[in-house]
């Protein structure tokens, strides 16, 4: 049985950019041998900040704070099970503030694991919830997916590059879109974001080492025209899920 458990603690796990605030209740995931689902005993759910100009924040579920440092734009909470399955009421405040930026009410199912992203510009911020669906990578593979939460890019294609072979990962990502975690080989690579319609190269990031048998989240964030006063530019971030 593999496990994920743990305090409250920060960790700079992420490649690239920015630091990850990362919190696990005690936790265990299984994974099966034979195929590629994961047998899931708990409900589960990780919390992404990828909203680019809005302020750090607390999190609440169902009026319980669950976070005891602010949480940043581009932190990362690891997988966690918080909540029981059924449905719950999650907030989320600037810090030390009573106004909410998004108050809504999600339903889990029993035994599913669950991705949720602040996304969007500040005056539009919401709550994005993906399903997970970890991988058991083979030999030489990791378990990788792509999510797209810049809110001004075009459509996107996302390119692979090892040893100068060039491997086409996603096509036509709009903001928003996530793919299923896909096997893939593991190593170095460059990773090419270019733009859908003309093929331009949008941002390209040299050198991401990939560990045979792991769960990563390329995540797309940042604005490719950042507004006035906002550094948070266009960038690819690594999480490692699993």
């Amino acid at each position: 049985m593999k496990k994920i458990s743990g305090k409250l603690f920060l960790s700079k796990f992420t490649i690239l950019l920015s630091s990850v605030f990362t919190f696990s209740l005690t936790s265990c995931l299984e994974m099966k041998d034979a195929d590629d689902d994961i047998i899931k005993p708990a409900t589960y759910i990780a919390i992404y900040h990828g909203a680019p100009d809005a302020p750090d924040v607390d999190i609440f579920v169902d009026n319980t704070r669950i976070n005891n440092q602010s949480f940043k734009y581009a932190n990362y909470s690891d997988y966690f099970n918080f909540v029981a399955p059924g449905n719950h009421r999650l907030k989320f405040t600037p810090v030390n503030a009573s106004n909410a930026l998004i108050d809504t009410a999600l339903t889990f199912k029993e035994g599913d694991i669950y991705s949720l992203f602040l996304v969007d510009r500040l005056q539009e911020v919401e709550l994005l919830a993906v399903e997970d669906s970890l991988i058991t990578p083979g030999a030489n593979e990791v378990g990788l997916r792509v999510v797209q939460l810049s809110p001004d890019a075009p459509a996107m294609d996302i390119v692979l590059v090892k040893s100068s072979t060039n491997t086409s990962f996603s096509t036509n990502m709009d903001f928003r879109d996530s793919t299923p975690f896909r096997k893939t080989p593991s190593g170095t690579h460059t990773v090419q974001l270019r733009d859908a319609g003309s093929e331009e190269l949008l941002l390209a990031v040299p050198n991401i080492t990939l560990e045979a048998g792991r769960n990563y989240s390329f995540i797309v964030r940042g604005f490719t025209s950042p507004p006035t006063g906002s550094t948070n530019v266009l960038s690819l971030q690594v999480i490692r899920n699993y």
